[in-house]
């Protein structure tokens, strides 16, 4: 029982649709409603097919978007194509708008699609059938006033914005202190308070200098006297010890200070020569020591 009922409803599909028994039809949609219908609504169907492999469906056989019949415009056309191994599947979309004034309620269709398919042994189509619907008028006929007729459009429903204002906010509050971050972090000038540090203002001047021969022991000077000043007296290579135990966001960079009083004392101290290099050397030390004193 369950098999005949099968085959009565395919059997129903292929002859509400005029399809041949090479073309199969696998899924078929008209519009929900059809009555009630009035200018301007979009109605839209839809059917899937299967076919041999070898058939084609060509953009020549498919109407134009834009042609009106009997006015109905095809506003849309689409195809979709799934390629196997032995056939081939077709999902074709079509939407189409109604253009017409009537006075009264009257009958009219969706017309008819004949779509050809090439390239096959013999000549195959998919046919759509017309889909006839009750065209509902927008004024009633022998109206003898308008105006008295109007109704009142609704309102538009207002749209909350409180919650797009929120999120507004806290973008702008997240810019402005990615900004104010990137400004801390990179910045030299002494734009706030908090950003002019004592290793700020040595690695300000360090970049100042030239490269004389007097360079690199004023660069020297610069970065004791910031030592100096966080210190809070003239501090002494013995003493690094103190100056990590009192500030010790300093204590990650204990080897590079401790060269640095090495270096220096050989400079000042013991007239060495410096390098080419000291003077890099110190501009690139003095920013990872500002980097410290703002807590980077």
């Amino acid at each position: 029982m369950k098999s005949m009922m099968i085959v009565s409803l395919s059997l129903f599909a292929s002859l509400a649709f005029g399809q041949a028994t090479d073309v199969k039809i696998l899924n078929a949609t008209n519009p929900p409603t059809s009555n009630n219908i009035q200018m301007g609504d979009v109605l839209s169907r839809s059917i899937e097919v299967e076919v041999d492999a070898a058939y084609q469906l060509p953009k020549t056989s498919l109407p134009m978007k834009g042609e009106s019949r009997n006015g109905i415009e095809l506003r849309d056309i689409s195809v979709q194509t799934s390629k196997g191994s032995s056939t081939s599947i077709y999902k074709i979309t079509l939407s189409y708008q109604v253009f017409v004034s009537a006075a009264k309620p009257i009958v009219m269709q969706l017309p008819d699609e004949h779509l050809a398919l090439i390239g096959g042994a013999k000549a195959l189509s998919i046919d759509i059938p017309a889909w006839k619907f009750w065209y509902a008028p927008l004024v009633a006929e022998g109206i003898t006033n308008a105006k008295d007729n109007m109704q009142p459009q609704s309102k538009p429903v207002l749209i909350d914005l409180n919650m797009h204002r929120s999120r507004l906010w806290a973008a702008l509050t997240l810019l402005v202190t990615g900004l104010l971050g990137l400004v801390y972090v990179n910045a030299d000038k002494r734009w706030l308070p908090f950003m002019n540090g004592a290793f700020a203002q040595a690695h300000r001047n360090i970049k100042k200098l030239g490269h004389e021969q007097a360079a690199n022991k004023n660069a020297l000077m610069y970065m004791h006297q910031a030592f100096n000043k966080i210190y809070g007296a003239n501090l002494f290579a013995n003493e690094l010890e103190h100056f990590l135990a009192a500030n010790p966001k300093f204590l990650k960079m204990k080897q590079e200070i401790t060269q640095f009083f090495e270096h220096s004392n050989a400079a000042l101290f013991a007239n060495q020569s410096a390098n080419a290099n000291q003077l890099q050397q110190l501009k690139t030390l003095s920013k990872r020591l500002r980097d410290c004193e703002r807590g980077i």
